[in-house]
Formats: C-alpha cells, structure tokens, sequence
C-alpha cells in the first residue's frame, strides 16, 4: 500500500537528555560496511512468504539466527522470552453471488476469527459505521454486517456486530486503497477487509434495493504461543570510567510477507553494524537487540523497557532504531514526538551530512524507539522513505536498494563509534524546532491499526 507523507520541514526537533556532546574525535575504528553482506543476511530472513509473523516458527527461527550471528561475534546473548498471541492467517476470499457473480479482493484483518471451511453464504446489511445505534435501526441476526470505516476501532465495529448476532462483518475503507488492519485481539466473528471501491460498490447495491448475497471466506488460526526479544551486548573496556549503555535496535518480526524491508533490512544492517564494532572495546557498553512482535503493537521492546529498573534506564545514554532502511532516497532522521529535542539525532544528522547522505528530520511515533523515549531517554530512528510495497507481498528482496543499506549501515557504525569512544558523558541538550507535522512514512504502527 502507497500512502502519502506529512513531511515535516527538513529540521525538526528531539527529546533532551543526559548524554554525550556532539562533537567528537576521529573514532579509533572506522566503519567498513559491507552492503553485499548485509543483503546476504535479508535474503536469509526474507527468504519466504510469512517468514516471520510474531509467535511462528519462522519468527523463532530467525530469532535462533540472529543469536547465532550474535554469539560468532563474541558478543554476550539474552533470549527475552515472553507470551504472545499468534495468529496466522492462510488467506481470505469474497465472492458475490446474488445480485451478480463478482469476485471481490480482501483479506483478514489481524484477529479475525476463522470461517469454516466452506465459508459463510449470507445476505449482507449495511451497518453503517458498525456503532451501538447503528446496530439498533437494523435487522443483522444470521446476516453480514458491512461496515464503513471511522468513528470505532476495528474490534468494536466487529464486537457490535455480533452483540446484534451478525455471522461476519465487511469492513470498508473511507479512503482510497485497501484496509492494513488489526482487530488488536481475538474477535468473535470473521472480519475482511475491503477497498473504498469494493464497499462503495456493495452499499450501492443495497441502495438500490437489491438482496446481496456473498460468500465469505477467512482460513486463520490464533493460538498461544511465544515472541523473544535477542540481546547482545558488547562490554566495555574494563579500563573504561563510568561506563554508559547505547542501545541499537531493529525489530526482526513481519506482517505476513516476506517482509524483507520490513524489517529484515534493519535486523541485517543491525548484525553488521555489531560485526564492525565488536572488533575492539570501547568507553561504553553497546547493546544490540532485535525485538520481536513489533508489528503487533511494539511489544517486544515494551516488555524490553518495562523489565529494566529505573537505575538501568538511567545508565541508557540512548537509543538508536532501525527500521525499514532498504528502499527509498531519503534517509529520514527522526524521534518520538513533535517538539523533543534529541542529541543523537543531532550528531546522526551531523554524521549524514559528512557522509553525504541526502537526509531529513522529523518525528514519528510508531516504531521500537517510542518505548525507550517514554522512559526519558533519548532516541534517534533511521528510516529510509518512501517504500511502495509497505506491508504487502511484494516486499521482497529484490527491492532492497544496497546504496541504501550501506549508508545506513555506515551512518549507525560511525555514530555509535562515535558515541562509545567519549570517554566523559556530560549534559547535551538537543536542538528544538516547534511547529512540525509527523512524519508518518508508510509506518501504520499499533494504534493506526487499531482504529479509523
């Protein structure tokens, strides 16, 4: 799915903090990434359709690969295991059989409950926008509901749908394209997605006082399962001060695709950043972690900062995330929130500019770093923009772009070189530019899921 971007001016703003200054020495190792290595490393994670949803084998899988990776390093390894909700979805299907035959596209939405094999054959009624009231003017018992996006989330649209004894609901879009969408937890009847074109067409028909008929179709399965987030640290030099902590992160999970941008891209560029640095020792400790199930809502780096004491947050200098880093031509430097002030973005900017890297600042709210920058510490997420095949079967591998990888790869060795290498922390505050859109960058996280 394309979606537009709510770009920020080039400047923008980011989280304060307790941290290093911005100018720095030559660092004693200079970054040598290898972009053909990097890709090598998304072709094995990437490798299939479904490669790695949240709570499967693939995921554990490729969890299992990363430690691995980790552990040749000579890098400490933590498995954070912790619960999670699989689901699996096998595929979906709408056909009209009454007034007319049509084929409709769709899909499940995260959640849905399954249909039997045969699907579900019923008469559809318009729901309006699947609320309370809506519910009250009409007849939906043993029927499916069709519903247009907005004013619920999708789980309440559907969860009102069969409180009224609805069998299954069609959920439409109020805007042009198709639905990316998650119930958030299990739902009580199937749920499908659909186009604005698709839906507009269905009420149209009902409008006109036609009986419309359709079968439904969703083969999913939800079942308890398990995510891990993989930890690697690289300690510091036993010499070394008053060590701090700087974390680089990259969620390894995918919606179910074979997610090679998504995030492949930044879990690979992650594994080579540590090779290059684990070389030597340096002034602080650096942590790399690959979180899993980010693409159900940030879970795996929320249970990450919730197990950390407040003096443990305290010795995290930052927070560095990658995510999405293979397509796209320009590399955006961003934080959590409009209005923060960051010092890493501050000297990633810097860093880019040396390197040449066409690159902008903004702000976004909807990957692994906002668990970190809730916690007070600062943050800087590296996103290339913009990716056409965002969360769908055609974010493949031969759409990774190397150039990409490299200078991203190169951008995130070289700052946090950078960073591990200055010996005295010392108050930094970042600069701040009021006044900034968010820059939404094809990055439906949890809450733009959920809802509207």
């Amino acid at each position: 799915m394309k979606r537009k971007l709510l770009l920020a001016s080039l400047s923008l703003v980011l989280p304060a903090s307790l941290l290093f200054t911005t100018a720095f020495a030559k660092p004693a190792v200079q970054p040598k990434v290898s972009a053909e290595r990097i890709y090598a490393d998304i072709a094995r994670l990437a490798y299939k359709d479904d490669a790695r949803v949240a709570g499967t084998e693939g995921e554990h899988q490729a969890a299992a690969f990363i430690a691995k990776k980790f552990r040749k390093m000579g890098l400490e390894v933590q498995i954070q295991k912790f619960p999670f909700t699989a689901f699996i979805n096998r595929g979906a299907s709408l056909k009209v059989n009454q007034p007319e035959a049509k084929e409709l596209g769709t899909h499940a939405f995260e959640y849905s409950a399954s249909t039997p094999d045969a699907g579900i054959t019923q008469e559809i009624v318009d729901a309006g926008l699947g609320g309370p009231d809506d519910f009250s003017r009409i007849d939906a018992k043993g029927k499916i509901a069709l519903i247009k996006r907005g004013g619920y989330t999708f789980y309440e649209k559907t969860e009102n749908a069969a409180k009224a004894g609805a069998v299954g609901v069609l959920i439409y879009n109020n805007v042009s394209g198709t639905i990316n969408g998650t119930l958030g937890q299990p739902s009580s009847i199937p749920a499908l997605a659909l186009s604005d074109v698709d839906g507009v067409y269905l009420k149209g028909l009902l409008d006109q006082g036609s009986q419309v008929v359709v079968t439904m179709k969703a083969d999913t399965e939800i079942r308890q399962s398990y995510s891990q987030n993989v930890i690697a640290t690289l300690k510091a030099d036993q010499k070394a001060s008053n060590p701090k902590t700087i974390v680089l992160g990259a969620h390894y999970d995918g919606v179910d695709t074979p997610a090679a941008n998504d995030n492949a891209s930044g879990t690979a560029t992650m594994l080579e950043v540590a090779r290059i640095l684990s070389k030597k020792k340096w002034d602080h400790q650096i942590r790399f972690i690959a979180f899993g199930a980010e693409e159900a809502g940030l879970v795996g780096s929320e249970k990450y900062v919730e197990s950390l004491t407040q003096e443990q947050k305290a010795e995290i200098a930052g927070m560095i995330n990658m995510d999405m880093v293979g397509v796209g031509d320009t590399l955006y430097i961003m934080t959590a929130a409009d209005g923060d002030q960051s010092y890493l973005v501050d000297a990633a900017e810097q860093k880019a500019e040396e390197m040449g890297i066409a690159h902008a600042r903004s702000w976004s709210n909807r990957s692994d770093h906002v668990p970190f920058a809730n916690a007070g510490i600062p943050v800087a997420f590296l996103h290339y923009a913009e990716d056409p095949n965002y969360h769908t079967d055609q974010d493949t591998l031969d759409k990774i772009q190397k150039e990409d990888l490299y200078n991203a790869g190169t951008l995130a060795a070289g700052l946090l070189a950078d960073l591990a290498d200055e010996p005295k922390p010392r108050m930094k505050q970042g600069k701040k530019v009021s006044g900034m859109d968010e820059f939404h960058a094809l990055k439906h996280r949890h809450q733009a899921l959920l809802t509207r």
